[in-house]
Order: structure tokens, then sequence, then C-alpha cells
């Protein structure tokens, strides 16, 4: 029975010692401060390949001198005691003199019948490292929150629980100050609003970064505007914001003075009496109010936004792109080059445009460009060189008139006597007469050109007269198979004028298109009082057009159509036309026939007119 319980405590004995060696642990029993057993993992703890080589040595030997009295007096109290003590922390000395931290806790326990220590000690160098990684870690943001230029806040539950001392200072506060307040003490109540909605929405969305802008509440009471970022973060084991945030109140004044002075600029200009443009780099941001009329735009959508490119036509793209570099090189204004601009109807316009480059408008260097419509002063130009045509025409037409007029009479008169001597070759006679009534004709109207004189006007109704001139060109258009349509107003004003001369222009003007239909048609006879005060005469006719290449120089001396025309008529009837203070227009299209538009003013009986 006897030996059976020693086999039993035998194989209890060598299981306690297996379980003992495969702990990871390292164990060491010691008996009066000497080691009497150490398991595997305490060998491998210490450097020590075999147990006898720290069998019988004082446990002293392993202890750092730093706790070398500290342990022996832990060990001997447990020994009195009969108790276990905590896990406390210590550095032992491992057999080849290396370092190792250890957390460590002895236990009282029988070992060979005597009073023993047994010390379970576990390495915890790989903690230590770890922890004075974090501690340096938390150090260096620590650091990098307190030192970085840049608010730094997290709000949690509507309250900041953490500012660093940027943004303390930012505010007037002091950080412990700052600690505790809630975001709508120092933001206005609408900002927080809308900062509080912006994350709600981002998270529901996915978004992970919230920008903000807003208005902050300084502890004196005045009002600083900050932007930042912001994400959400856990802090303490709850969800928070973190952001960072500047002062940009600096900026903020800088932008409201820039808008000031565009403002400024704006008004400056929108009073100027000329189409002004302003670009920055070639994109329209700003155009008044006689720019946006110039181009046909009703709103300022048309036009702002829009590349100046869009208005010039693409033949001058080039140009252009040339001209602009050289602006914004430039403190000079360009001289004024002409263009062609595209209005938003589709119609092009004859400008010149002259630019220069503005400093800081909206914190830029924009071009602001001077637009000058050539129209006008190219129509003035045209009427100068028709006058000055006309003079010349008239001072030639007086001596044409002296030196010609003698001898077509001597020839008219012996064409006629040798036409009777010689009967048998009449043709050849009425060929020589008819040309000679030719140059009689051609003599006359340049003697109504080169003679000036004062005509007596009268007020008379415009329709008689009109009528009058029709009836004398009915048969003329029955003969060439046209019809005449006449569509007047009744209410037709008077106007003062000088009737002959007027019949004479309308005279001129319908039978010009009666004879630009040979082969028949219409012609279209209407006249009506418009805006302006003014009554529209118009004649259209229904012929194959004049080419574009002759429609500016119509109405100048021979420039005309006609194979026998002398181009005279319309330039005389423009000259009465003009005498009555109205306007004479031609516009023709190809295969859609010529319209001759007048325009009469009713004038004052009072007021002297001459021819």
């Amino acid at each position: 029975m006897l030996g059976y319980n020693e086999a039993q405590l035998k194989e209890s004995e060598e299981r306690y010692q297996y379980l003992v060696d495969v702990l990871p642990d390292a164990v060491i029993v010691c008996i009066d401060e000497q080691i009497v057993f150490a398991n595997i993992s305490a060998l491998k703890l210490l450097a020590v390949n075999k147990l006898e080589q720290i069998i019988g040595h004082a446990i002293h030997r392993f202890i750092h001198p730093t706790y070398a009295e500290e342990l022996p007096f832990q060990i001997r109290y447990l020994l009195q005691e009969d108790g276990t003590s905590h896990f406390v922390q210590k550095k032992l000395v491992r057999l080849d003199h290396g370092i190792v931290d250890v957390e460590l806790r002895a236990v009282s326990v029988k070992y060979d019948g005597k009073q023993a220590i047994q010390l379970i000690i576990s390495d915890i160098s790989d903690r230590k490292r770890m922890e004075a990684s974090l501690d340096e870690k938390d150090y260096l943001y620590k650091s990098l929150m307190e030192s970085v230029v840049a608010g730094v806040f997290v709000g949690q539950d509507d309250n900041v629980v953490y500012a660093n001392p940027y943004l303390a200072e930012m505010y007037g506060y002091t950080v412990d100050e700052m600690l505790g307040l809630s975001p709508y003490d120092l933001i206005e109540e609408e900002d927080v609003e809308c900062i509080k909605k912006r994350v709600i929405d981002g998270l529901v969305s996915g978004q992970k970064q919230f920008p903000i802008k807003c208005r902050g509440k300084k502890k004196d009471g005045s009002t600083i505007f900050m932007e930042g970022n912001s994400s959400i973060i856990m802090f303490d084991g709850r969800m928070s914001l973190l952001g960072t945030l500047q002062d940009v109140t600096f900026k903020y004044e800088q932008d409201r003075m820039l808008r000031d002075s565009a403002k400024l600029y704006q008004k400056m200009i929108k009073f100027v009496p000329e189409p002004i443009i302003v670009s920055d780099q070639g994109v329209i941001v700003y155009a008044n109010k006689l720019a946006m009329q110039m181009v046909g735009a009703c709103t300022e959508e048309q036009v702002v936004g829009k590349s100046i490119f869009d208005f010039i036509h693409h033949s001058q793209h080039t140009l252009t792109i040339q001209a602009m570099v050289q602006v914004m090189l430039s403190d000079d204004p360009t001289p004024f080059l002409e263009r062609d601009i595209v209005c938003l109807d589709g119609q092009t316009l004859n400008v010149e445009i002259s630019s220069i480059r503005i400093n800081n408008y909206m914190g830029k260097d924009v071009m602001l460009s001077v637009v000058r419509d050539l129209t006008e002063r190219k129509r003035s130009e045209e009427i100068l060189v028709r006058s000055e045509k006309l003079s010349a025409i008239g001072q030639l037409a007086a001596g044409v008139a002296h030196e010609i007029r003698n001898p077509l009479t001597a020839l008219k008169g012996f064409t006629q006597l040798l036409s009777g001597k010689y009967p048998e070759q009449p043709h050849y006679f009425e060929i020589m007469s008819n040309e000679i009534d030719r140059i009689s004709m051609i003599v006359n109207e340049f003697m109504t050109l080169a003679k000036p004189h004062f005509s007596q006007f009268s007020t008379a109704r415009l329709e008689p007269i009109l009528q009058s001139v029709i009836a004398i060109l009915e048969t003329q258009a029955i003969l060439l198979n046209v019809e005449i349509e006449v569509k007047l107003e009744q209410s037709l004003p008077n106007i003062y004028c000088n009737e002959n001369q007027l019949k004479q222009v309308f005279l001129n003007v319908i039978k010009n298109a009666l004879e630009a239909m040979p082969d028949g048609g219409q012609v279209e006879i209407s006249a009506g009082m418009q805006n302006s005060g003014e009554v529209e005469i118009r004649i259209k006719d229904g012929g194959p057009g004049i080419p574009e290449e002759l429609i500016k120089k119509i109405g100048e001396p021979f420039v005309t159509t006609k194979e026998k025309g002398t181009g005279l008529g319309l330039m005389i009837s423009a000259r009465i036309i003009e005498a009555h203070q109205g306007t004479l227009q031609i516009s023709s299209a190809a295969d859609e026939g010529t319209v001759v538009t007048i325009m009469l003013p009713v004038q004052d009986p009072a007021q002297p007119v001459s021819l």
C-alpha cells in the first residue's frame, strides 16, 4: 500500500515538474536566497544554458543593483507572513550582462520540506518599449498640438474638451477658460447650426472631412472670421469633432476691400459714355450697359462669364490673342485697333478697340477694353466723301456745261440738216441724234448738281405726291408686265417739302424698280409713321438684286447696274432727301430684290431748307 502511494506521489511530482517546465513565465525557487530550482523559461530569460550554472547561486546575482536591497526585504517579509505579493516591476541582469525588464511576483512555498520562495517572472521588455514609444508619441502629439500655428479643438456633446494655446489666444481666453465652453459661446448661432447640418449631412453621405467657415465671438465681444477643416474622431471612447481653425479676418477684410474696389471701378465705368468690357484671361467679368446694348444683350448672364472670342470674328482670333499678350506686359494702352465683333443675333459690327491692363481688380490683373462702334463714323466718312465727290462733280459740271452745250447745239443742228439732205441714210442720223440727246441729258444732270439754289418749300400732303408719280409710271409698268401695289396709312401727316423735288426722287426710285424687272413682277410701295416721329416711304422690287460689291457704292457717280445708266439719278435723289433732312438707304439681297427706304421728318415750316 505504501509503495503504491510513493509511486503516485512520484507521478504527481513528475507531472508538476512538466507543467512548470512548459510554463511561458519564468519560475525560480529560492531557499535562504539561494536558487534551488529554475524552469526552462527562467533559463532562457537569464541567458543560461544549463540549470547547473545557476543552482546554488544567490538570487542577488541576477537582481539589478537598483533593486538589490529592496527585493531581499520583500522575500523575508513573505517568509514571515507566509503570504503572496502583488506583481512588482524590477530589472534583472542576465548572465550575458544584458538588462531585462520583468514583472515579478513572490509566493511562499514548501520545497523539499523546507520553507522556500517561488518567484514567478514575466518578461515585459516589449511592453516597456511599447509604453515608452506611446509616451513618446503622446508627447510628440501634445507638443505638435501645443506648438502648431493653428487653432485646434475637440468638441464633444456641445462642449469644448480640448483647445490648444493658439486657439485660446485667438479668442482671448486661457486654455482652462476655453474648456467647458459651448460652441454657442464661441461661434455665431447661425454658423453653429450650419456646421452641425453640414456634419450630419456629410456623415449620411459618407464624407470624412467637413470644411468650416464661421464668425467667431471673442472674449471681448468682437468678431473674427475663421476658416478651417474638421473630422469625426473617437475621443475617450465617445464620438467627437476634431477641427483646426485659422483667423482669416485680415483676408476677409482684404477681400471686402477688393470687392469694394471692384464695385468702385464698376461704378466709375458704368456711366462712361462708351462701351467698356473687363476680362480676365479672355473671360468677360464685367460689361457696362452700353457694351451689352452693342452686342444685343438684355442681361449680364448673356455676356459675363463668356469668352471674348465668342464675340470676335474667328478670322481675327490670332490677332486678338497677340494684342492681349502685349496688353498684359505693359502699363500703356494699345492704340485703337479695328475689329469685327459678332452680336448675339449673329450680325457683324465693325468696331475699334483699345485695351489697358488694370491691376488689383478683385485681386487680379485684368484687361479693360474700350469699344467704339465705327458704323456712324464710316457712314459720316462716306457722306463726306460723297459730298466731296459732289463738289468735284459740280465744279466739273460748270465747266462741262459751258464748254459742251454750245458745241452740242451746233452738232444737233447740223445733224438735222444733214438728215434732210441725205434721206437715204436715216438710220445713222437717228443714232447720232439720240446720242447727242443723251449727252445733253447728262449735261443737264450735271447742271442740277453744279447749281446750288434755294428751293421753295411748303407744307404738302405726301399721298398726292406719291399718287401723281405712280400715275405717270403706270403705263411703263403695264408695258413691262409689272404690278404696282400701294399701301399708304390713312393718317399720314403733312410734310414740309419741295413737291417737285420729291416727285423727282420718287420718279427716279420707282422707275429704277420697274426697270429692274424687265420680265415682269411686283413693286411694293408703302408709307407710314414711325415711333421716331418720321415718315417712312418704302419701295421694294422683286428683281435680281444688287451685287454685294456694288451695294456700298450705289449713289456714287457712274456707279449703276443699268447698261446705259449714269448713276447720277440716285446721287441727285440722295442730295434732295438730305436737303429735306431725311435719309435714303438701299438694301438688297441676291434673288430677293432691292428695298429703298426713305425717311422724312415732319419739319417746322419756319426752318430754312436749301438744296
